[in-house]
Order: structure tokens, then C-alpha cells, then sequence
């Protein structure tokens, strides 16, 4: 039986926006890049040589994006994705106004979301919508070229970090290929079905990310999280997308990025 997530306090949360930024500038270092200090709110971690953007992903679960109902509504990316923008906020709404009388009568709120949780996962599942969504959520459109993962402990050395560097065109696809969406189902007592999206990879048989609802909080209430394994989604891209290329000790390359992406000066082989 799967185990129920806690939230997380206000000293984990931080500790692992403090590791996420240890690797982002790790990998900086790593490639001869620096951080991106223009805009943290982008999906641009890193920028390299070249001048090209890196989301930079490590550790066990990442969070890609968690957005309100406002960053949903105006969001113009997301509302052009077919009726995914709209069926997100509906999602929020299923939910009462307040923390407080969602905690009065959590199993209303839960009825409430099926129905808009069912078309989500729907809408998501037309031709074409998965692939742009994943596109929006990882790279935002244009803003970042590359997926550059550390598929291990997200407080490791240095040292012992070896970053894979995936173009994001490969990662859609190959996303998009192995990936299955659909709604969850209850797992144990007091849980119901249809309560979020799961992104099941049909190669690994398990769901390797989720998008749902966060109400877990004052703080954090009736806001839209989508997130993912990083390991799982690391073993998914490097087992589908070819060539490879050690260009360091510390760095891997693959398919589109083994031609684009470069180091600088002698870093490269």
C-alpha cells in the first residue's frame, strides 16, 4: 500500500530550495556557466557559454511549476493549451473559499473536484495537449533549451555529481511517448478515486509525477502543483534518446545536445 504523503515544513521547504540552488550553481561551475540572477521566477537556471538557458533538476521529487488561480488565469501559454488553463482553475474552485471550511468538510471539497479532475486528465489526453503542456511546464515555451538532471542525493559533493544534459525537443518526445496520463485511484481508507493527474511511464509500470491540487495549508491553499521524479525521469530520458557522449567527467550529453551543446575552451574534448 502506498504511503501518504506529509507536507512539508517551512524548515524541509527550505532546505530544499537551499540544496536546488547548491546544484544549480555546482552545475554552473561544472560547464563554465553562471546562474541565471535575471529573472529566479523563469524556468532558466543556468546559463552557458553559448548563451543557452538549463533547468537544472536533482534529488528525488522536483516541483516544476505550483501556481495560484491568478498565474493560471493570465497565464497566456496555458490558456492557448486547448481548455487545460480553464480546468486547472476549475479544479481550484472545487474547493470552498477558505482553509478553514475546507478542514470543516474535507470530503465535500474531495466530491466536489472528480468531475473537473476527470476532464483534466481528458483534456490533457487529446492529440497534441500533452506534449505542449509538457513543453510550457518544463521549459516555459522558449525559455530554457536544456533539461540538465543530477539523478542522485540533491545534498551530494561536488565531486561526486555527474549532470546529464538533455535537449528539451528530445525530452518532450520522449516524455510524450512512454508517459500515460491518468486520474489516480484510491490507495486506502478516506481516499478517493480521481483526486489528481498521474503520469504513469508505461516502460517503468509506475507513476513517475502528478499534478494536483496543494491544500495542505492557509499558506498553501487551493494552488496547482505539477511535479516529478527526477531519478525516474532521468532512467526514462537516457534509455530512450541516443547518442550519448561522456564530454567530462562530470557530464553527459545526449541526442540533439550532443551536437549543440558545447564547453567552453579546452573543457572540451
Amino acid at each position: 500500500m502506498q504511503r501518504r504523503r506529509r507536507a512539508m515544513s517551512s524548515d524541509q521547504a527550505s532546505d530544499v530550495k537551499t540544496s536546488g540552488h547548491r546544484n544549480e550553481r555546482d552545475f554552473a561551475y561544472l560547464i563554465g556557466g553562471e546562474l541565471n540572477r535575471v529573472s529566479p521566477v523563469d524556468k532558466t537556471d543556468v546559463i552557458d557559454a553559448q548563451g543557452r538557458a538549463h533547468s537544472v533538476k536533482a534529488g528525488n521529487w522536483c516541483q516544476v511549476f505550483l501556481y495560484g488561480r491568478e498565474r493560471l488565469v493570465t497565464n497566456t501559454a496555458f490558456q492557448e493549451l486547448g481548455q487545460v488553463g480553464n480546468l486547472m482553475v476549475a479544479c481550484l474552485d472545487s474547493y470552498p473559499a477558505t482553509y478553514e471550511d475546507y478542514i470543516a468538510d474535507k470530503d465535500a471539497a474531495k466530491v466536489s473536484l472528480q468531475p473537473n479532475m476527470r476532464r483534466l486528465c481528458a483534456e490533457l489526453t487529446l492529440p497534441g495537449i500533452f506534449p505542449a503542456f509538457l513543453e510550457k511546464a518544463l521549459f516555459d515555451i522558449g525559455d530554457a533549451d536544456y533539461l540538465s538532471i543530477f539523478p542522485g542525493p540533491a545534498r551530494a559533493n561536488r565531486a561526486a555529481k555527474v549532470f546529464h544534459i538533455f535537449d528539451k525537443s528530445d525530452v518532450v518526445a520522449a516524455l510524450a511517448a512512454d508517459i500515460k496520463v491518468q486520474n489516480s485511484k484510491q490507495r486506502g481508507r478516506g481516499q478517493m478515486d480521481d483526486q489528481k493527474v498521474t503520469f504513469r511511464s508505461n516502460h517503468h509500470q509506475r507513476n513517475v509525477g502528478e499534478l494536483e491540487d496543494r491544500h495542505d495549508s492557509p499558506l498553501h491553499y487551493r494552488q496547482m502543483k505539477f511535479r516529478l521524479n527526477v531519478s525516474d525521469t532521468y532512467r526514462i530520458l537516457s534509455e530512450s534518446i541516443a547518442p550519448r557522449e561522456q564530454i567530462a567527467a562530470q557530464l553527459a550529453t545526449y541526442g540533439r545536445a550532443v551536437e549543440r551543446f558545447r564547453l567552453p575552451g579546452t573543457l572540451r574534448r
